[in-house]
């Protein structure tokens, strides 16, 4: 038989009953010729993807900056620990800026600045967002152009919080809610209602081509197939353990609230999401997706925590310092279902390397301070190496505020489209494809030390850092050159006089007198701080 015979498109699709049609993920047999698979293989892996994953509301700052280290070498802060197990995947930007050269104020307009890098024109008119940009040209090669999901709520009264895309006449796109129907448009396609209420699962439909492509997979295709497979079927578990918990009766009621509440499980909502970004992805049905999980005014409250309150009010925590341990909470598992997309992209191989090797997925809030909606410093992480495009495993920090829509258009450019300029960018940055080199702000000169202590008082230097507990917002520490900590348990009255919060990730000098805390020594007093 003619080798040739065994091959199949990289757009094969497994077909069933009416419109149910499947794509694969990239197999060996789909070659040019079976001698030369790896070399096709790794020739079609360089195809790059794009995904967004924004939250709203901001972050308590202190918990998310990243103190001391290098480039290179660096701890990641406690709302970025459920990172850890991808920290040589991550590069975390420092010292971006929205609306250059002002300060706060972007609690409404935060999502449109975050894709189209400015604010919209005198008719209240968006520009085009940074990832339509790209759909505009690399959807033009995949079955969808692009997905846009959201897990929050629409909100009537202020509808641009909803939207992160724009089309190229600067319309928004609304995004999907239902994760259901995502999974019918990428592999059962739309209106199939009827069929889907008769079968199980999709994988039944394709069992017979499926048979096929079996006979023809090498062994290290067949590894690959049931790796896919078993992908779907959790996604059709997921969605149907999601259909369960809701009741005609309750949509009903959801309905009379001016859809004001999310509905269903909000948790199982955006995981489902993710896998279905992750395996539309790995099947090169779309290569540019969208999806927010909270939006700068949500309402979302997340029960399955231990949290009763809503993320919008947790986030103005100034206020009432009493909800910031919630808001640190919400926001680490925020974090948490960004690594978890990061995992599924590894887990997915393509060509010498893996899905996430051939992406760039950038996390991010449009504002960071949560309760005073600051456009500076916004937090921002990119993953992945973006087929070559990205360096990873690196903690930035630009030396002077830059533009926030200079990051865009980098990214943009470095998904094959060319561009000179977008919203309201000033260039493009460095330090995203090849190491910045910058020195850090911070440098331990080895002077943080403890100068004098008489047992009750004593002088000490150190870099001031908060707990790494996101429950214990009370404690402070400084750190020395020898690398321990000095733990710091002072009156709020006293943190308020000294503006202790704003001098944190700073290097300082501070006078005071021990204590005792559960049988061990804390630092229970202070006279002064300098910088």
């Amino acid at each position: 038989m003619n080798r040739q015979s065994y091959l199949v498109s990289r757009r094969h699709l497994l077909r069933g009953i009416g419109t149910v049609a499947i794509g694969l993920p990239l197999l060996e047999i789909m070659s040019p010729a079976v001698a030369t698979a790896a070399v096709k293989a790794k020739a079609d892996a360089k195809v790059k993807r794009l995904c967004v994953l924004y939250k709203g509301c901001g972050v308590f700052p202190h918990a998310w900056d990243i103190a001391g280290g290098t480039e290179t070498d660096f701890e990641l802060s406690s709302l970025l620990q459920p990172l850890s197990g991808v920290k040589d995947e991550l590069l975390v930007l420092r010292n971006l800026d929205h609306l250059f050269g002002k300060n706060n104020g972007g609690h409404l307009v935060a999502p449109s600045l975050s894709m189209t890098g400015a604010l919209p024109d005198k008719r209240k008119k968006s520009y085009s967002s940074f990832d339509q940009i790209v759909a505009d040209e690399v959807g033009k090669q995949t079955p969808v152009k692009s997905l846009q999901l959201t897990a929050d709520s629409l909100w009537k009264q202020h509808p641009w919080i909803n939207y992160l895309s724009h089309d190229a006449e600067g319309n928004p796109i609304p995004p999907d809610r239902d994760p259901g129907l995502v999974f019918d448009r990428l592999f059962r396609g739309m209106n199939n209602s009827s069929y889907r209420r008769q079968t199980k699962s999709v994988l039944d439909t394709v069992k017979e081509s499926s048979g096929d492509i079996r006979l023809k997979a090498s062994r290290s295709d067949l590894a690959v197939l049931d790796q896919y497979f078993q992908s779907i079927r959790d996604v059709e578990k997921q969605l149907q353990s999601f259909k369960d918990v809701s009741s005609p009766a309750r949509e009903k009621k959801l309905a009379a609230l001016d859809d004001f509440s999310i509905d269903a499980d909000l948790s199982g909502r955006i995981k489902a999401m993710l896998d279905l970004i992750a395996l539309s992805f790995w099947t090169d049905t779309t290569r540019v997706a969208t999806m927010m999980m909270a939006n700068t005014n949500s309402r979302c409250t997340y029960g399955f925590l231990g949290l009763n309150e809503e993320l919008h009010y947790m986030s103005h925590y100034v206020r009432n310092r009493g909800i910031l341990p919630g808001f640190n909470k919400v926001n680490q598992w925020h974090t948490a279902q960004f690594g978890y997309l990061l995992e599924k992209l590894k887990s997915f191989r393509e060509g010498e390397g893996s899905v996430l090797d051939n992406s760039i997925v950038m996390y991010m809030s449009g504002i960071k301070h949560g309760d005073y909606h600051t456009l500076t410093d916004v937090p921002v992480v990119l993953a992945g190496k973006g087929g070559g495009a990205i360096s990873p495993g690196r903690h930035v920090r630009y030396p002077t505020p830059t533009p926030f829509p200079n990051l865009l258009l980098t990214l943009v450019n470095l998904m094959g489209v060319e561009r000179r300029a977008l919203g309201d960018s000033t260039g493009t940055v460095d330090g995203i494809s090849q190491p910045a080199g910058y020195p850090m702000a911070i440098k331990d000169d080895g002077s943080w030390r403890v100068s004098s202590d008489d047992g009750t008082e004593f002088l000490a230097k150190g870099l001031l850092l908060v707990s790494d507990d996101i429950n214990d917002t009370n404690a402070y520490y400084l750190q020395l050159s020898d690398k321990s900590k000095l733990e710091i348990r002072i009156s709020f009255g006293v943190v308020h006089r000294l503006v202790f919060d704003a001098k944190v990730g700073r290097v300082v000098a501070i006078k005071g007198k021990w204590g005792m805390r559960d049988g061990r020594k804390v630092i229970a007093s202070l006279e002064y701080q300098t910088p």
